[in-house]
């Protein structure tokens, strides 16, 4: 009969870290998006829940698409797409 080998249990690394914070980040800000949305919504909330989504965004840009440390047009092509996604969702939930 053979062995079975079996890894041992692997500790959390230095590098580990900035995923899970990412992560917990996305649980909490995702969590917040989704406890707004049931509110009827004042102008603040609605300005909080694009808020807190358009910071969910910038997290997955950042660290799970890499770009933290890109410079220039890149980043300026993202910043005013998220832009222009909150103008465009935003805009009739405050004028209504």
């Amino acid at each position: 009969m053979s062995r079975i080998h079996r890894p041992e249990p692997r500790r959390a690394a230095a590098a580990d870290w900035p995923c899970t914070a990412a992560w917990l980040a996305l649980l909490a800000l995702g969590g917040l998006s989704w406890s707004l949305g049931g509110l009827r919504g004042t102008p603040a909330l609605v300005v909080l829940a694009l808020a807190a989504t358009l910071l969910k965004a910038q997290v997955v840009i950042d660290h799970y698409m890499g770009l933290r440390r890109v410079r220039g047009r890149w980043r300026a092509l993202l910043a005013g797409w998220l832009l222009l996604v909150a103008v465009l969702v935003g805009a009739p939930l405050l004028i209504h």
